[in-house]
């Protein structure tokens, strides 16, 4: 991996964490972004299916994405958080 890819994948990241962060009404603290290339994974937990969509949605958003894996698990209750 080169020095600017290396740069690239940590302003993906950094612009994927932080739009995940602004979600509005949505506990993103247990979900954790990783960049490879312009491959976004992500990783952790998530209260709902429809908080995961959310949160796919906005990864996919980001300017350099083209894909997003989810690697989220669903724990069912309100915090996000695991049981």
């Amino acid at each position: 991996m080169t020095e600017t890819s290396k740069i690239e994948d940590s302003k993906i990241g950094s612009d994927v964490a932080a739009r995940i962060a602004s979600l509005p009404d949505i506990d993103t603290s247990a979900v954790e972004p990783h960049v490879k290339g312009t491959t976004v994974v992500l990783e952790g937990a998530v209260d709902t299916i429809m908080t995961a969509r959310k949160v796919i949605l906005a990864a996919e958003t980001v300017d350099g994405v083209h894909d997003v894996e989810n690697h989220l698990t669903l724990t069912g209750n309100r915090a996000g958080l695991p049981n």
